[in-house]
């Protein structure tokens, strides 16, 4: 962005100095002299919800060609929260070859919202033992005879993936 232009009635404005930034967790600011400054809210916004918004605001000084300093101008910057998705977690259940797993996938969180619930996004895959999954996130999985050819100690790795959907539709 760029700060409005002074004005000076005897010379011309020579340069724009910070005079307040825009505070701890409230994103960062880099300001320039010609009075151009970026603003990026980083994830201190994370957490405000989709719509919500909240105004950050900074003050600059403009100086002239003989060294007058204006009073300072404040500057407003309103951030908009956006949906953040949520995040889902791994983890690694085990099973005998023909014993009946039942389980809960490890909870997942969301900066800006609840958790609404859970679908499969990729099954075990034929001749992986079958896998009933639940929008809660409770799943059984049935090895079946599927894994009866494991020798004695014998193990083999069977995965699916899901999703996790927020509030808000994330």
């Amino acid at each position: 962005g760029q700060v409005p232009a002074a004005s000076d009635v005897d010379g011309t404005i020579a340069s724009y100095a910070l005079d307040a930034g825009v505070g701890q967790g409230n994103g960062s600011l880099t300001f320039n002299a010609d009075g151009s400054y970026s603003f990026a809210p980083g994830t201190d916004f994370d957490g405000l919800a989709a719509g919500a918004s909240r105004d950050v605001t900074f003050s600059y000084t403009a100086t002239d060609n003989d060294g007058g300093v204006s009073a300072p101008k404040t500057v407003t910057i309103t951030v908009t929260g956006t949906n953040d998705a949520p995040v889902a977690l791994a983890g690694t259940p085990t099973t005998g070859e023909n014993t009946l797993l039942t389980g809960q996938v490890p909870a997942a969180s969301d900066v800006d919202g609840t958790i609404a619930g859970y679908d499969l996004a990729t099954d075990v895959g034929t001749g992986n033992g079958s896998l009933s999954f639940n929008s809660d996130g409770s799943y059984s999985f049935t090895p079946g005879t599927d894994f009866d050819g494991l020798a004695a100690g014998e193990s083999r790795d069977v995965t699916f993936s899901y999703t996790a959907t927020d509030n808000d539709g994330g």
